[in-house]
């Protein structure tokens, strides 16, 4: 499906009569703007590279698949997305979380809505946002099950392959994924259990791509148990209870919680947020990658590293070019 995404995409958007919007990152909860008759959608890494902003003219024929764009205001490669065929908005994130950012992330959206001609979010009917709701819970809850079974036995699926569902489970809506993924997490269920062999839980930090050194990363003793990835996990880590009575309320509030993209949410944020949990978690190593991260990501490196340490985490700093032989040296010391 992703070696066809143009054609796929461009079905989609004429069957639906819905308008799409290419999204470079996560920013705003999607079921409440597909709701809205507006569904966002990520562009493929493997289309766009490191960076969705940065590479997003690499999907193709933009004003075949999307109505608009949407990068964050404070992106550090925001400026790659002038002048494309497509109209883009910039979606200016609310710092903090709780009421007020959930507040202003309701005005920012229906900014956003009013721009591409949707209703407001109040205006939402009840019924569409439960299904939209039900809708991407069901397909972020298989895509987390296929993580979680692959954690347990990790011989099923290599990093790389894992990867691929989380770039189609983004890029596509989930009435075209969501049968897929199903068929995926029965079919690893009936592999049985295996094991991690003891190996060293470690996150990896970074932008998108470079699978492949998670699975270097992975041969040399250690297993990828998270990731701070602009495309990874944490993209699918939310649910909602679709039969709230305040439903609208309670999505815009959990969201705001989200540890976010380092462009928009300062350090000390994401690590409240994110890293404060990662001991709890079972994480004893985070690796990072500096060649793989975008200025904003790369800008946070030597204030994490010393907070982790003082946290209990061991640091790896790297490179491509030298990853194998970091976490190797550190599975030695070890």
């Amino acid at each position: 499906m992703l070696g066809q995404y143009g054609m796929i995409l461009e079905g989609f958007r004429e069957r639906s009569g819905a308008r799409v919007a290419c999204v470079t990152c996560d920013m705003f909860p999607p079921e409440a703007a597909a709701a809205a008759g507006l569904v966002p959608v990520r562009v493929p890494p493997s289309l766009a590279g490191m960076c969705g902003a940065a590479g997003i003219s690499g999907a193709g024929s933009l004003e075949k698949l999307y109505d608009c764009a949407v990068v964050p205001a404070g992106c550090a490669r925001g400026e790659a997305m002038r002048g494309l065929p497509v109209p883009v908005h910039e979606f200016r994130v609310p710092a903090g979380w709780g009421v007020d950012a959930a507040g202003m992330m309701a005005a920012e959206l229906d900014a956003l809505l009013a721009k591409t001609g949707r209703v407001s979010l109040r205006d939402i009917d009840p019924a569409r946002l439960r299904g939209a709701t039900e809708e991407y819970n069901a397909a972020r809850r298989r895509v987390r099950g296929i993580a979680s079974v692959r954690a347990g036995n990790p011989g099923l699926l290599s990093c790389g392959d894992l990867a691929v569902v989380f770039e189609a489970a983004a890029a596509f809506p989930p009435a075209l994924v969501s049968g897929h993924l199903l068929s995926i997490l029965h079919a690893l269920n009936k592999a049985g259990s295996g094991g991690d062999a003891g190996r060293v839980h470690a996150l990896v930090y970074g932008s998108c791509g470079g699978e492949g050194l998670l699975d270097a990363i992975e041969e040399e003793g250690c297993l990828v148990a998270g990731d701070d990835l602009c495309c990874g996990r944490g993209q699918f880590d939310m649910s909602y209870n679709a039969d709230s009575a305040e439903l609208l309320d309670e999505i815009l509030d959990a969201f705001s919680y989200r540890p976010l993209c380092p462009s928009v949410r300062p350090l000390e944020e994401r690590f409240e947020l994110f890293y404060a949990m990662m001991k709890g978690y079972g994480i004893e190593a985070v690796i990072f990658i500096e060649d793989r991260c975008c200025p904003a990501r790369l800008r946070d490196i030597p204030d994490l590293r010393t907070r982790l340490m003082r946290s209990g985490i061991d640091p790896i700093v790297a490179t491509s070019g030298d990853v194998r032989e970091r976490v190797k040296d550190y599975i030695t010391r070890m």
